[in-house]
């Protein structure tokens, strides 16, 4: 059994954080301001692509938050108008005040129209566009998650290969030959990683709730095709179990 002298033993505990410690913020300024050009370039890249990423998803957050609350009051006057007691008139004035929401500009598009091939029609002409709407700047979360890792790994051979030239210019394996260029690939690497981690995550979230809103613009798309043809636009208790909306225990909130 090796028993380590007392000395040693408080240096092994104290070195991680000793290092913590000096690896504050203002180290690693010194870090990326020493790093080269090519390293510099990359960093600014990425760094592009995180404020983008963090834009896209806290535009999409509010425009989503925003549609979750509209659409839960628009299943409301939308039972009502199915139940018979709202007309479609009152029911559509209301989605001309609210024509921001997704389902509303559904019903608009179809109020003119009561044939079943008709509504299916411009139903999907509308689900489109709203989908293609909702989707806009997408391409800049998952071009992050696609392109950062790579980044990194960019910076990191480089800065690897940096260090290998200093040894072979100064003839020496000293660590002050070989620091810069490794604190420049590990820096790279973590940037990499802090871009495309969050941007995978927000991708998916935004994803999952545009499917979600999809799905109920196809199920009130089934409302007004069950609905079409009615004298007054409410559905009998004959179609009534085909022409609801989503019961609460089997719908998704977005």
């Amino acid at each position: 059994m090796i028993v380590l002298p007392a000395s040693a033993t408080i240096s092994a505990i104290g070195g991680p954080a000793s290092f913590l410690a000096v690896l504050g913020p203002g180290e690693l300024v010194n870090l990326v301001a020493d790093s080269t050009f090519f390293g510099k370039f990359i960093l600014l890249v990425l760094l592009f692509l995180s404020v983008m990423s963090w834009a896209v998803f806290i535009d999409k957050a509010r425009v989503l938050g925003r549609i979750r609350k509209g659409h839960g009051l628009f299943w409301e006057k939308c039972e009502a108008w199915l139940d018979g007691s709202a007309r479609r008139g009152d029911f559509e004035a209301w989605c001309q005040d609210n024509d921001d929401l997704p389902l509303c500009n559904l019903i608009l598009e179809t109020s003119d129209n009561s044939e079943v091939p008709t509504i299916r029609r411009a139903s999907e002409r509308v689900m489109y566009l709203e989908t293609e709407n909702l989707e806009r700047y997408l391409i800049l979360l998952s071009t992050t998650v696609t392109i950062s890792p790579f980044l990194g790994l960019l910076g990191t051979v480089w800065g690897i290969m940096s260090s290998f030239w200093g040894m072979a210019s100064m003839q020496s394996a000293n660590l002050t030959v070989v620091a810069p260029g490794i604190a420049e690939a590990l820096i790279t690497t973590i940037a990499g990683l802090a871009a495309a981690i969050p941007a995978v995550i927000f991708y998916n979230m935004i994803v999952r709730k545009i499917d979600l809103i999809a799905n109920e613009l196809d199920r009130l798309r089934t409302v007004l095709e069950e609905a079409a043809g009615g004298a007054t636009g409410a559905v009998g208790p004959a179609g009534r179990d085909q022409a609801r909306r989503p019961e609460q225990h089997d719908r998704e909130s977005i």
